[in-house]
C-alpha cells in the first residue's frame, strides 16, 4: 500500500513506461476528505476509462473550505486512497490547484463527477483551467455521472460539533436561500461603488522565542526571530472590499517619507483607487506586535505604538472635505474605518456625517486612543458596527440590556442597522426591518483575532448597502470574521473563492 504512495518525480518515470507500453493513464484530483460511496464509484468508473489511475490530492495548506479542515491531514487521506484497489498511484500535490498536477503527469484522460460538468457552477472557477491544461497535454476529460455524496455534508452532520445554536441558524437560512441565491449575492457584490476612508496603519510582528529569566534581573529573555510586515487600518479593509467589489478608492493619509511605501505599493491591491493625503511632517502609523508562537497558536507579550499624533492640517483637512463633496455621486457606499489615531477630526467628522450616500461606520477604542474615539461622534449612520465594549462605551453604560444599548445608539444617530460583535458569543444584529437576530459565532478555533471586526464591518457594510436583510449581512460578515481568525494578523485579504467554499460548505 505505501509503495502506491508516490513522488512526482518517482511517477514520471512510471507513467511514461506505461505510456510506452501502449497503456492509457487516468487521473483523478481532490481534496477527499472523508472517502465515501460516491468516491469509491468515482474512482472505479475512472479506472475503466484506462489502464493506470493516478489520483492527486490537495495538501493541507491549501485546503481552503474553512476553519477545521481538512478533517484528515494528508498522510491519512493518502494512506486511505492507497488501500483502494481501483487506486493505483497516489500523489501529494504541491501547488493549491490541479492545474500544475495535470502538466507533470499528463493524464490521457482526466476524469472529474458530474457535478463539474457545467463550468459556471464551480465555486472555484478552476475547472475550466484544468480542462484547458488537459487538453494542453493532448488529453480528454471524462464525467462520470453516478450518485453523488458531499464530504462537507457529510463532515457537517456526522462529525462536527456544531452548537444547536449554530445548527438552528444554519437552518433558518437554508430555509429562505439555496447555496446558489447566496452565491449569486456574493457576486453581486462586484458592481458595488465602495469609497473606504480611515486611518492607514501597517501591523508588524515580532515572532520571538522564550530564553527565559534573565540572569541578571527578574524579567523574562526571548530570543526574536521573523519579522513580517502586514497592512493594516484602512489599507486592509480595502483589501478585502477589492476582493468582491470592483469599484473600490481608499481615502487615507500616509507619512510623505514614510518606510513603508513600497509594502503598500506591493501590498494594496492593484484595482483599489488611491486618494492619498502625503503627511511631511508625520509617518504612518506601525503597531508592532511581540509574539511568542507555538506552532498556529499565538501569544501576544506586549505591543508599540510608533506614533499617535499624525493629525491632518488645516490644508490636509481641507483637501480631504473637498473631496468627499466632489466625489459624492461616484460612491453607493461610503465606509467609515476609524481607528482614532488623527485622520479623522471634527470637521472631516461633519462632512461624512452630511453625506447622502449610504453611510456605514466603525469607531475603535484602543490604546492610542483611550476611550475617547466613540461612534456619537457622529450625526448620522445608515449601518453601525461596534464590538461590545466599543458600544458600552459610547452610551456610558456597563450593565443595560444589548438590546436597549442597540436601539439607543440607533436613535441618537438614526441609523437603520447596527452590529455588535462580541467575539466567540457571536453577533447581535440589529433594523428596522427585521426582528432582531443572534449570530453565533461560526467557529470556536482561532489563531489571531487581529482584524476580525475589521473583516466583518467590511463584508456586512457591503451587504446593507446592497439593501440585503440584516441577518443576511450579520451572516456574510461573520463568514469573513471566522476566515480571519485562522490566519496571523492581516497577512492576506480575505478572497473570495475560500468565502465561497466555507458559505457552501456551512450549508451542505
Amino acid at each position: 500500500m505505501q509503495s502506491k504512495i508516490k513522488t512526482f518525480k518517482e511517477l514520471e518515470k512510471v507513467l511514461e513506461e506505461e505510456k510506452k507500453e501502449g497503456g492509457k493513464v487516468v487521473h483523478c484530483h481532490g481534496v477527499f476528505d472523508l472517502l465515501h460511496p460516491g468516491h469509491i464509484r468515482h474512482f472505479k468508473e475512472a479506472k475503466k476509462q484506462g489502464t493506470k489511475l493516478v489520483v492527486s490530492i490537495t495538501p493541507d495548506r491549501f485546503v481552503n473550505k474553512g476553519p477545521g479542515r481538512p478533517a484528515f491531514n494528508e498522510a491519512l487521506r493518502a494512506e486511505t486512497l492507497a488501500s483502494l484497489n481501483c487506486v493505483d498511484y497516489v500523489v501529494l500535490n504541491d501547488s493549491p490547484d490541479a492545474v500544475s498536477c495535470i502538466k507533470k503527469i499528463k493524464p490521457n484522460i482526466y476524469v472529474k463527477g458530474k457535478e463539474y460538468a457545467d463550468h459556471a457552477a464551480d465555486v472555484t472557477g478552476k475547472i475550466a483551467d484544468e480542462v484547458r491544461a488537459v487538453q494542453a497535454t493532448h488529453g480528454s476529460v471524462f464525467y462520470t455521472d453516478d450518485i453523488v455524496f458531499s464530504s462537507s455534508s457529510l463532515l457537517n452532520r456526522h462529525y462536527e460539533s456544531t452548537s444547536p445554536e449554530l445548527r438552528a441558524f444554519l437552518a433558518e437560512i437554508k430555509e429562505q436561500y439555496t447555496i446558489d441565491d447566496l452565491l449569486n449575492k456574493v457576486e453581486s457584490l462586484k458592481d458595488l461603488r465602495v469609497l473606504v476612508v480611515g486611518d492607514a496603519i501597517i501591523d508588524e510582528y515580532q515572532f520571538t522565542a522564550p530564553m527565559g529569566q534573565s540572569g541578571k534581573g527578574l524579567h523574562m529573555v526571548a530570543r526574536c526571530g521573523q519579522n513580517e510586515r502586514y497592512l493594516g487600518g484602512s489599507l486592509i479593509i480595502a483589501n478585502h472590499i477589492a476582493q468582491f467589489s470592483d469599484h473600490v478608492t481608499l481615502l487615507t493619509s500616509l507619512g510623505e517619507k514614510c518606510s513603508h511605501l513600497p509594502l503598500i505599493d506591493n501590498l494594496l491591491d492593484p484595482k483599489i483607487q488611491k486618494e492619498f493625503v502625503t503627511q511631511p511632517k508625520h509617518s504612518t502609523l506601525t503597531k508592532k506586535r511581540y509574539v511568542l508562537q507555538d506552532g498556529s497558536r499565538l501569544s501576544k507579550l506586549f505591543e508599540t505604538y510608533s506614533t499617535n499624533d499624525s493629525l491632518l492640517t488645516e490644508a490636509e483637512t481641507d483637501h480631504v472635505i473637498t473631496y468627499l463633496g466632489n466625489h459624492t455621486k461616484d460612491f453607493d457606499l461610503v465606509l467609515v474605518c476609524d481607528f482614532g489615531n488623527g485622520f479623522t477630526n471634527p470637521l472631516i467628522v461633519d462632512a461624512l456625517s452630511t453625506l447622502p450616500n449610504f453611510l456605514a461606520i466603525n469607531t475603535q477604542t484602543n490604546s492610542g486612543n483611550r476611550g475617547f474615539n466613540v461612534v456619537t461622534h457622529y450625526r448620522r449612520a445608515d449601518l453601525i458596527s461596534l464590538n461590545e465594549p466599543e458600544l458600552r462605551l459610547s452610551t456610558h453604560d456597563k450593565y443595560s440590556s444589548m438590546e436597549g444599548l442597540a436601539a439607543d445608539i440607533s436613535e441618537v444617530l438614526q441609523c437603520r442597522n447596527i452590529c455588535i460583535t462580541q467575539g466567540v458569543d457571536g453577533v447581535f444584529c440589529s433594523s428596522e426591518e427585521e426582528p432582531d437576530i443572534r449570530i453565533p459565532a461560526l467557529v470556536s478555533n482561532t489563531v489571531d483575532r487581529v482584524g476580525a471586526g475589521d473583516s466583518f464591518f467590511a463584508l456586512a457594510a457591503m451587504c446593507a448597502a446592497k439593501k440585503y436583510p440584516i441577518s443576511l449581512a450579520g451572516f456574510f460578515g461573520s463568514i469573513a470574521s471566522a476566515l480571519n481568525v485562522q490566519i496571523i494578523g492581516n497577512k492576506e485579504p480575505i478572497k473570495k473563492i475560500p468565502f465561497n467554499k466555507f458559505l457552501t460548505r456551512l450549508l451542505k
